[in-house]
C-alpha cells in the first residue's frame, strides 16, 4: 500500500514509536533480507521513513506491507 509521506505521518511515527519497515517484521529472513512470505520487499525496507532514496532524493511516499507483523 502506498501513502504520501507527510509531516503529519512522520510526527505520528515519532510520537507513537510506530514501526513499519522490513527490519521490524517477523517475516524478514535475516540471512538475506528477503521476505519469508515471498513478497518483494525493496519498497518496504526504508527506515527511518524519511531516509533518502538510493539516488539521494527525499522520499515523497511510503510503502506499507499488508502482511507486516511486528517482531
Amino acid at each position: 500500500m502506498r501513502f504520501p509521506l507527510t509531516d503529519a505521518l512522520l510526527e505520528e511515527v515519532a510520537r507513537f514509536q510506530l514501526r513499519s519497515a522490513c527490519c521490524h517484521c517477523r517475516h524478514l529472513r535475516r540471512r538475506d533480507d528477503s521476505c519469508g512470505l515471498g513478497w518483494p520487499n525493496q519498497e518496504q525496507r526504508r527506515w527511518p521513513l524519511d531516509a533518502p532514496d538510493p539516488d539521494g532524493a527525499p522520499p515523497r511516499e511510503v510503502h506499507f506491507c499488508k502482511e507486516f507483523e511486528l517482531a
